[in-house]
């Protein structure tokens, strides 16, 4: 055995020694006290920015946009505080690291791509708390910018948890990109034989009478032939709602107030003379 083995032997014993004495119970206390710290911390933090954003609403995606890089931060400096309370020395803190990093790099490499995921998320935000988005077949908004997984709340109030590393492979559709508001788009069905002018001019005065429909933003109103066994038409309102998450009870006023009226106005009756 050579000189240098022999000394690189006695290191590694040292350090060993030396990494044992360090593990005892003030030591295990002080890091889990930690840990513990950061996880309440984090907890209220979520609480109270979620409590301001819902008095601010014209404002809760500014003050939302803090909490991923202070949640990713403060787990990162407890981490390496961890350490470096175990590690003898600083040369074994740095051999600790690559060990780590060596260690996760072959038998963890989902978990490290997640991680470059969740950093590559933070640096290019193709979204942020509060959007509304689509990833993949999942569709909501996003609640939660993890380390290893991006979290969204679907309009049925399901969580869906996404890994980052597949968000980096995967097309991503923002809806409101930071902005409370965004476009709805509200189906009508109704009979091919329908008067399209008064269509039209119902579905935009539907529109702009619903309470949800953010005025400032444009309306569009179309009619689009379709067939399914049978010939239909379409009638598409697009108008803009002023807080994303009324999405789903805008599309659902805009329909109730559409099919009122043509039942009062009678242009429903191709189909009811079909049925009959």
């Amino acid at each position: 055995m050579s000189s240098i083995d022999a000394s690189l032997l006695g290191l590694l014993g040292q350090i060993q020694t030396n990494l044992f004495q360090k593990i005892n119970f003030t030591n295990l206390a002080i890091i889990s006290v930690t840990l513990g710290l950061v996880w309440l911390l984090l907890r209220y933090l979520s609480k109270l920015l979620k409590a301001i954003s819902d008095r601010q609403p014209r404002a809760r995606f500014m003050i939302l946009l803090v909490e991923p890089g202070v949640r990713i931060f403060l787990w990162f400096s407890a981490l390496i505080f961890a350490v470096q309370i175990l590690a003898p020395s600083q040369d074994a803190f740095l051999a600790a690291i690559g060990s780590a990093a060596l260690a996760i790099g072959l038998g963890a490499q989902d978990l490290i791509k997640n991680l470059i995921g969740g950093l590559v998320i933070l640096a290019d935000r193709p979204y942020q708390i509060g959007d509304r988005v689509r990833i993949g077949e999942a569709y909501g908004e996003i609640g939660q910018i993890g380390l290893r997984s991006t979290k969204l709340t679907t309009p049925d109030d399901t969580r869906v948890t996404i890994p980052n590393a597949d968000i980096l492979t995967t097309k991503t559709f923002n809806a409101n990109s930071g902005l409370p508001d965004c476009q709805v788009v509200t189906d009508v069905f109704l009979p091919p034989d329908i008067d399209p002018t008064e269509v039209l001019r119902v579905g935009r005065e539907v529109a702009v009478v619903s309470p949800y429909t953010y005025l400032a933003k444009p309306i569009s109103v179309l009619l689009i032939d379709g067939y399914s066994e049978t010939p239909f038409v379409t009638l598409r309102i697009k108008a803009y709602v002023y807080d994303h998450r009324y999405e789903p009870m805008m599309q659902s006023d805009v329909v109730r107030r559409c099919k009122l009226e043509f039942l009062r106005l009678g242009l429903l009756e191709g189909w009811k003379e079909q049925k009959g």
